[in-house]
């Protein structure tokens, strides 16, 4: 989802920049939000579990892996164009890919997969009606990026040598992790989380001819439609959280500009809840605490160190914690990462 109206308010210090420019350097690509975007074209298909394949009459009794065998699974070819794009231009990518679903997110992804159910009933009802139009874009808003997708590109991506992670969690938190760092140069993205996260370069809507938009945290200071002059790195996390994010909505009437104000004039989360409370704003009983656990979501998930070889924090628990970290995802040994992941990818072949 990302946190809803920041790129807009960072327009003034966002930058257009071309591939060209990334010569030499390696990027992290979020290679669910190449998925979806790819996906788009032929979403009907993928809503049925039908081939994607330019050439039905050949492939009618094809499943989707083999139709990215003959290379024409559309929403992989979409990906894989954006990967040759990177290479012709002397870019190293690697692409992140999302793990296990954080304890933190379940009701969030349950409250989407309800969401493209409804998508699904109304697109077939419309189909059903003659109405091929609205019926698009309901298979548009209900096709999901399985697990099983995610094994196509893989395969695709091994043939090809290149690069790839997966993430125990969540992508974001991996390619922040990448990130800070040093690992990568830049992120590829569409999801606006990646700056509270705290990456430091960030490439939003790159297009099919490498043209896309480039966020540098280190201008924050300068930009215009929020003054930000001040705000450290904390501060800018807890306003995103105030406006409502995957790991916590926001209170009634509280956007970007009201969570802005209120970081800006008060520095930290819990003189800001105190204020709210005593200003008569309804504030669940446990929304101080889980305020507090979606910071720890942002700042200390469990990612992959390729270096280790092991599941660490995105950045180190602060020492004398010893409380409970299971919101944070239960934590697996290498050998119960190898596995999870293997079970994620392979799900008929167990």
């Amino acid at each position: 989802m990302g946190i809803q109206g920041l790129l807009p308010l960072l327009k003034s210090i966002m930058a257009p920049i071309h591939v060209e420019e990334l010569r030499g350097q390696t990027v992290a690509v979020d290679a669910y939000s190449w998925l979806h975007k790819g996906a788009f074209s032929c979403a009907t298909q993928l809503c049925k579990g039908l081939p994607t394949s330019k050439y039905p009459q050949t492939l009618m009794f094809c499943t989707l892996l083999d139709a990215v065998a003959f290379g024409d699974a559309r929403h992989i070819d979409y990906c894989m164009h954006r990967v040759n794009l990177l290479k012709h231009h002397g870019v190293k990518p690697i692409l992140v890919f999302d793990g296990g679903i954080l304890p933190m997110k379940i009701e969030q992804e349950t409250k989407r997969s309800r969401t493209r159910k409804e998508n699904l009933a109304r697109a077939m009802e419309h189909e059903t009606l003659g109405n091929s139009s609205a019926a698009y874009e309901c298979y548009q808003k209900a096709v999901d990026i399985s697990p099983l997708v995610a094994f196509e590109l893989i395969q695709v991506l091994k043939q090809e040598h290149v690069d790839y992670i997966v993430a125990p969690y969540e992508a974001d938190a991996q390619m922040t992790f990448l990130s800070i760092n040093s690992l990568v140069d830049a992120v590829i993205t569409e999801d606006s989380d990646l700056i509270p996260f705290g990456c430091s370069r960030i490439i939003f809507k790159m297009d099919k001819f490498g043209q896309g938009v480039e966020f540098q945290s280190l201008h924050l200071g300068k930009n215009k439609e929020l003054d930000l002059t001040g705000f450290t790195k904390r501060m800018l996390l807890e306003m995103c959280i105030f406006s409502g994010c995957d790991y916590l909505p926001s209170v009634p009437g509280m956007g970007l500009k009201r969570a802005h104000a209120l970081v800006k004039r008060l520095k930290s989360y819990d003189k800001v809840i105190k204020h709210l409370r005593y200003s008569a704003v309804s504030i669940p009983p446990l929304f101080e605490e889980s305020f507090r656990k979606a910071i720890w979501a942002f700042q200390h998930q469990r990612v992959y160190d390729p270096a280790k070889e092991d599941i660490v924090h995105l950045t180190d628990i602060p020492h004398g914690v010893f409380e409970d970290l299971d919101f944070l995802g239960p934590y697996p040994s290498s050998a119960t990462y190898a596995f999870t992941i293997h079970a994620m990818l392979y799900p008929f072949f167990l």
